[in-house]
C-alpha cells in the first residue's frame, strides 16, 4: 500500500469493521441478555490455558501480519482479506483483555458467534480466492 488514500481507505474500514463489531455487541448486551453467550475460552469455545491462547494469538498475528508486509503487489482481496481478520482479531482479543471473555450473540446451529469471527472468516475465504494466492500455490 504505497499511496496515502489507500492507506487512509483500509484503516478506515479496519475502525470501521472494529466498531461495528464492538456496537452490536454492547447493543445486544444492553437489549437482549438472553441471547448472549460469553465465550471464556479460546476460538470454539475449546478451553485452552490462558497463556497458551494469548500466545497462540500472538504468534498467528505476527506470521499474519509478516506475510502481509512481505507479500509483493498485493491485491484487493488481499488487503481486504487482511483488513477483515485483523479488525475482528484485534475486537476479539481487545475484548477478552478489558473484559476476560468474548460476547457471542449470533446462534447458528450448535455455535455462537459474532461479527468479528464472521470477519475473520470472510477474511480467510478473501485471502484464499485471492488470485496471486491461487497463482503462487
Amino acid at each position: 500500500m504505497k499511496n496515502i488514500k489507500e492507506k487512509i481507505t483500509y484503516s478506515f474500514l479496519f475502525f470501521l469493521f472494529l466498531l461495528l463489531d464492538q456496537t452490536t455487541k454492547h447493543f445486544v448486551l444492553k437489549k437482549q441478555s438472553a441471547l448472549i453467550f460469553k465465550n471464556e475460552n479460546f476460538a470454539f469455545s475449546l478451553k485452552v490455558p490462558t497463556p497458551w491462547m494469548y500466545l497462540t494469538y500472538s504468534i498467528l498475528l505476527t506470521l499474519l501480519v509478516n506475510w502481509f508486509v512481505k507479500k509483493q503487489n498485493k491485491n484487493i482481496l488481499d488487503k481486504l482479506g487482511f483488513v477483515f481478520i485483523l479488525s475482528g482479531a484485534v475486537s476479539n482479543i481487545s475484548e477478552r483483555l478489558f473484559n476476560g471473555f468474548v460476547i457471542d450473540f449470533i446462534h447458528i446451529h450448535t455455535g455462537v458467534f459474532n461479527l468479528a469471527d464472521f470477519f475473520i472468516i470472510l477474511g480467510i475465504i478473501l485471502l484464499f480466492f485471492s488470485k496471486d494466492e491461487l497463482m503462487n500455490s
